[in-house]
């Protein structure tokens, strides 16, 4: 049986599971995006095509915009290359999945909390957390998203029953 102190560990431990697990999907998808846009940015500024058409639309007053240009898609394919966004992407989605599994498993406690072996399973899911946070360290530490989906999860949490 969980004492009033565990009971509360559980409970946050459920809560903090289920805001990682959304942030961590949202970071996924944001890496895709990125990866997204960066690589059609990429294509179309080094294009044979659209260089012809700036070409063909530039005149003397704007000649200095095809090395513009020619320098953007170098600064593309650079962030490209060192952005890592496809691993990273990988990786909160990783991330996002075992932060959900978490959560469930914290939920479930919550369900047997009376349980004589309840104790000894909020240690082994407090340890998974602790090496899920290591995990995460590698990724950036966004507030202003980490509390968006605090404030989804309370009130998804605290809703109250409709009748």
């Amino acid at each position: 049986m969980l004492s009033a102190l565990e009971q509360q560990r559980v409970w946050e431990g459920l809560l903090e599971a289920e805001i990682r697990s959304h942030y961590f999907a949202d970071l996924c998808g944001r890496y895709q995006r990125e990866q997204k846009y960066l690589t059609w940015a990429t294509l179309l500024f080094s294009s044979g095509a659209f260089a012809t058409l700036i070409r063909d639309w530039v005149s003397q007053s704007f000649s200095w915009l095809p090395p513009i240009l020619a320098l953007a898609t170098v600064g593309l394919s650079f962030r490209l290359l060192i952005a890592r966004n496809e691993r990273n992407s990988i990786e909160c989605a990783d991330l996002h999945f075992k932060q959900n599994m978490l959560a469930r498993e914290f939920e479930d406690l919550w369900d047997d909390m009376y349980s004589d072996s309840a104790p000894e399973k909020l240690r082994q899911l407090e340890a998974r957390a602790a090496e899920y946070s290591k995990t995460a360290t590698s990724f950036p530490n966004k507030a202003k998203l980490m509390l968006q989906w605090e404030n989804y999860v309370i009130q998804h949490r605290y809703r109250p029953a409709e009748s």
